[in-house]
């Protein structure tokens, strides 16, 4: 785990309200059946800077299991889960883009 973990920590409250928006969000990111490839990582970087939010679509043809993928996306581009269900992950991680409308507001 990378040493900036506990600032990338959400809480049990904004977890939901991400969760709850994401519910609308298009799919935006495919992992296809050779898995998490540079090309799916850096797909997820850039759509998480601009914007913070995101839903992965694991194809069915992906052998690996779903909970490995999000840890292998998580660690290298630095994000975190909000939730996995069905063959959808949804990932949060807050950006530096400027004049971003963030979703998360502290």
């Amino acid at each position: 785990m990378p040493n900036n973990t506990k600032e990338l920590m959400i809480t049990k409250k904004e977890r939901i309200m991400l969760r709850s928006m994401a519910q609308t969000l298009p799919d935006i990111v495919f992992v296809g059946k050779e898995g998490v490839t540079e090309n799916v990582l850096n797909q997820v970087e850039d759509n998480l800077y601009a914007h913070e939010l995101i839903k992965l679509k694991v194809q069915n043809t992906c052998s690996e299991d779903l909970s490995v993928i999000a840890e292998i996306i998580c660690e290298k581009c630095e994000c975190e889960v909000v939730t996995i269900i069905g063959t959808k992950i949804v990932l949060f991680k807050e950006s530096d883009k400027p004049k971003i409308k963030h979703v998360l507001t502290k």
